[in-house]
């Protein structure tokens, strides 16, 4: 079994574990449940596109060939796949009752008004853009000229940054409203001061928890360009764009 496999199937495990702990803790299914389902699908992901290519129906379809060679190499065959998935599990598996770092002594512990819950959201905002870059750039490569995505593709490819930082933009906003749309559900459903509850959520963590996402996809865009200058100094046999 592969390193990122194993490192893949124990994060499951970890997330499972954490996911009945706080089932028990909590109750409610905002503290696990959706946790849960989001992590067994990004963190079995190449087992669920392994399945699906046992689907020629769907595969063999006109177009879909290239999208399903990207996946697969973004994916399945990536070992740094595990490591773009694992901060999002481990953001969760860190909300574990008995050393949640959202709340207790270990939240308490800031520097400049920032926790140790920066962590994951910085390196979670690094991994998606990072992540989308990637992918991007794999799906120009595979995208023949006449496919019907490749004009888009070819235009949104300079823009790759523009785009990473689109979406961790997006995901920020709904990740924010959702965690206080959790807040007030946990707060009305179990009746605790907001300090007991699992989900913690205030404009202060907010901001900070923006600004950690900002800095992860600054750190993903510079990664991404000293690649690239690399890549651009390389011979022609040694570059490799999807690489990037």
């Amino acid at each position: 079994m592969r390193l990122s496999a194993s490192l893949r199937y124990g994060l499951w495990l970890a997330v499972a574990g954490t996911a009945y702990r706080n089932r028990k803790e909590y109750g409610v299914p905002t503290a696990w449940l959706t946790h849960l389902v989001g992590n067994t699908i990004t963190l079995l992901l190449p087992e669920w596109l392994r399945l699906l290519q046992h689907l020629t129906a769907v595969t063999s379809m006109p177009g879909v060939e290239p999208v399903v060679r990207t996946l697969d190499q973004r994916v399945r065959h990536d070992p740094r796949y595990a490591g773009y998935v694992a901060p999002l599990a481990l953001g969760f598996v860190a909300s574990h009752p008995s050393y949640s770092i959202y709340h207790g002594r270990w939240a308490e512990r800031t520097i400049l008004g920032f926790g140790i819950d920066s962590l994951p959201h910085a390196s979670a905002a690094y991994a998606l853009a990072r992540l989308l870059s990637q992918t991007l750039l794999t799906l120009d490569a595979e995208l023949p000229p006449h496919h019907p995505l490749a004009p888009l593709t070819r235009r949104a490819v300079p823009q790759v940054d523009l785009l990473a930082a689109a979406a961790v933009a997006l995901v920020t906003l709904v990740w924010e409203v959702s965690e206080y749309q959790a807040h007030q559900a946990e707060l009305n459903a179990t009746g605790r001061d907001a300090a007991e509850i699992n989900m913690q959520w205030s404009w202060p963590d907010a901001i900070t928890d923006s600004i950690s996402n900002l800095a992860g996809l600054l750190a993903a865009i510079m990664v991404r360009r000293r690649h690239q200058i690399s890549a651009q100094h390389s011979t022609p046999l040694s570059s490799d764009p999807i690489s990037i």
